[in-house]
């Protein structure tokens, strides 16, 4: 018995057919999602990079901006602190000068005198200042046995300073043979090679003529026998030469960057030629400040109980050892904020200038710490005059070693890398990395960089191109999935073969058109990529060649300021010739 089984296949065809063309629509969705996606990362890896170089340069900003608010707190710590401890000894330093100029004029009584004075050595017992402050006093009625024991009080805590005191004093009272009988016993007391700081009001009082001809012939001939003396060992000389060669590395200027931005980012030696750049460019900032040293015009006051007077106070104001590890403290932090929070220049220019802060030089450094910061020491500038040209051998030397120093690490030639992210060009189409040298003639350079451009396109356009292969392993899938529906029966057969072939012939469509889609995008941008790259070379070469030129006008002022230390007048005293040209 036979029986016909019809079977109506048009709704499962139908239902199919609405199914496939739902799946195309939705691979065509992920198409162009993928796509516009693909466009979003190229973009935001070169925006990532452009980050990266913005993030890291803003942390450095926001370390050097914490670091000049760290030294100004502590700055405004330090002076509280100095107050604190050593503020009452302002009263005693005002008193001092303005003891003397009330016996100039007359109008405050002894008996007013002695009380402030009693009261401050009550109130600084230890400082040396006060004893002195009550023997001036003493000595002003004629009362020998007080002032007797208030001298000898305070050279107990301070003979230097003491003795010095009273030689001015005596000087600014007109009693020039006392005075010099004071400094020659003062002068005999010290060791060249041990002067406490206050030296330094010394070398003050003769630049400015304040002690009489006798007192200046009797420092000039001591200075020239401990000059003579102490540079007859040559690790004394060797030692201001070393002082003058920072001074010169601390002048140094800053180069940013951005003046070089494609060589910057291209070459691994750049930092060491940014290095040699900013080494040059310290002849130019050592000659401007020197000239103006030079230039200054410096005028001699012409009362000289004035002149006493100014030298007083730096005597009493300036020297003061309890002090120094504050002034210290101080300096780093001021050298923090003037660099900006780059606290490794910041500590060059603290270590360089601690000397000067040293409890003793010898004599031929404190000579050229007053050349050097003669703020640190409280000279004017006629004393630094006087102290460039007695150093000026010394200065001479270290202009010759710290341009040879610089001049040792020059680069006439520095190597350029092309890494494979130097562009979101060489990212994206994978630009496998290119290195030249700028000795390399720049034609020959742009040739092997375009060459070596071609074959990083050829092997990505191998690598994205539809390939017939793709396509067999969906068709495998569909094959597959159309026999087990045979299996489980002719109508199931029949969807999965549907199904299946739709399916792998509309994943084939979408790969291909992938596929082309970036094909023909890298044929598009080949030639923009290209020169993007060939661009950044050409600007790398160029910035290089700025850059030598640059460094070559910055050398050539070491002669220049060869020529100026040179022709630095010696003769102490003169100071018509430090201003001359």
């Amino acid at each position: 018995m036979t029986s016909d089984v019809r079977i109506d296949l048009t709704p499962i065809v139908r239902e199919v057919n609405r199914v496939g063309q739902q799946l195309d629509m939705a691979v065509s969705a992920v198409s162009a999602d993928i796509g516009s996606l693909q466009q979003d990362m190229a973009s935001t890896r070169g925006d990532i990079l452009e980050l990266r170089a913005l993030f890291e340069e803003f942390i450095v900003q926001a370390e050097r901006t914490a670091a000049v608010q760290r030294s100004e707190t502590v700055l405004g710590n330090l002076e509280a602190e100095l107050d604190r401890e050593y503020g009452h000894y302002k009263a005693v330093r005002r008193t001092s000068v303005g003891t003397l100029q009330a016996f100039d004029i007359g109008n405050v009584t002894n008996r007013t005198v002695q009380q402030v004075s009693e009261e401050l050595m009550i109130q600084t017992p230890r400082y040396w200042l006060a004893p002195a402050l009550v023997g001036l006093a003493a000595w002003s009625r004629d009362d020998a046995e007080l002032a007797e024991k208030s001298i000898a009080a305070a050279f107990d805590r301070d003979p230097a300073k003491t003795g010095l005191f009273f030689a001015l004093v005596l000087r600014r009272q007109g009693r020039s043979e006392a005075a010099t009988r004071w400094l020659r016993h003062y002068l005999g007391s010290l060791d060249p090679r041990m002067l406490t700081r206050e030296f330094a009001v010394i070398l003050e009082a003769t630049g400015q003529d304040a002690f009489g001809a006798h007192g200046r012939e009797l420092v000039a001939a001591q200075l020239l026998e401990w000059n003579e003396q102490l540079r007859s060992d040559p690790a004394v000389t060797a030692k201001q030469v070393d002082e003058w060669v920072e001074e010169m590395r601390i002048h140094r200027g800053t180069l940013d960057n951005k003046l070089y931005p494609n060589l910057a980012a291209l070459s691994p030696q750049w930092t060491a030629f940014k290095d040699l750049l900013e080494g040059a460019s310290a002849n130019r900032n050592v000659i401007a400040k020197y000239q103006a040293v030079r230039g200054a015009h410096v005028a001699l006051t012409a009362d000289t109980s004035d002149r006493l007077d100014e030298i007083l106070e730096m005597l009493v104001t300036e020297f003061d050892e309890e002090e120094l590890p504050y002034a210290r403290e101080v300096l780093f932090h001021r050298a923090v904020i003037e660099h900006n929070g780059d606290v490794t220049r910041a500590r060059e220019t603290a270590d360089a200038e601690t000397t000067a802060l040293d409890e003793s030089l010898d004599l031929v450094t404190l000579q050229t710490q007053i050349a050097l910061r003669p703020e640190l020491l409280a000279v004017s500038t006629g004393t630094q005059q006087i102290a460039v040209g007695i150093g000026r051998e010394d200065f001479v030397k270290a202009i010759a070693v710290y341009s040879g120093g610089y001049r040792r690490n020059y680069l006439d030639a520095v190597d350029l890398v092309f890494g494979p992210q130097h562009s979101t060009f060489a990212a994206n189409l994978g630009f496998p990395g290119w290195q030249v040298n700028t000795n390399t003639p720049q034609g020959e350079g742009e040739q092997s960089l375009v060459n070596t451009w071609g074959a990083a396109m050829q092997a990505y356009l191998e690598r994205v191109r539809f390939k017939p292969i793709t396509a067999v392993i969906p068709a495998l899938i569909a094959v597959v999935l159309t026999f087990i529906g045979f299996l489980v029966g002719v109508g199931a057969g029949l969807v999965m073969l549907l199904l299946g072939g739709g399916g792998a012939a509309g994943y084939v469509w979408w790969k291909k058109r992938e596929a082309d889609k970036l094909y023909n995008e890298a044929v598009r941008t080949r030639d923009q990529a290209i020169a993007f790259s060939v661009d950044m070379y050409r600007a790398a070469i160029a910035e290089f060649v700025d850059a030598k030129l640059a460094y070559r006008e910055e050398d050539q002022q070491v002669q220049s300021l060869t020529d100026l230390i040179k022709s630095w007048p010696t003769t102490v005293g003169h100071r018509a010739e430090a201003v001359g040209a």
